[in-house]
């Protein structure tokens, strides 16, 4: 990362708190509920499936971005490269 594009310790810590309240909150909506343990169950295990995808799916477009750029500055060079080298075959 930038220096510019670096994350606040406050703005981490924020999302860290607010990720833990909404699962937590979610959860506990759950199980308060007035449905049968099987219901209950289910509902948990889905939450958690979904909340595990979404960290899966978070990492896997952060890596595709990350590949995509370092692919871009590759090709930059290369072209940089080759316009030098016209530039000086053609002087």
């Amino acid at each position: 990362m930038t220096p510019h594009s670096q994350n606040s310790k406050g703005w981490i810590f924020f999302s860290y708190i607010s990720f833990a309240v909404a699962l937590s909150a979610l959860l506990i909506g759950a199980w308060m509920t007035d449905m049968t343990l099987e219901m209950k169950g289910f509902v948990t295990m889905g939450t958690l499936f979904l909340t595990g995808s979404t960290f899966t799916l978070a990492k896997t477009l952060r890596d595709e971005h990350e590949a995509s750029k370092f692919h871009h500055k590759i090709d930059e060079a290369r072209t940089e490269k080759l316009l030098r080298e016209v530039e000086r075959d053609a002087a």
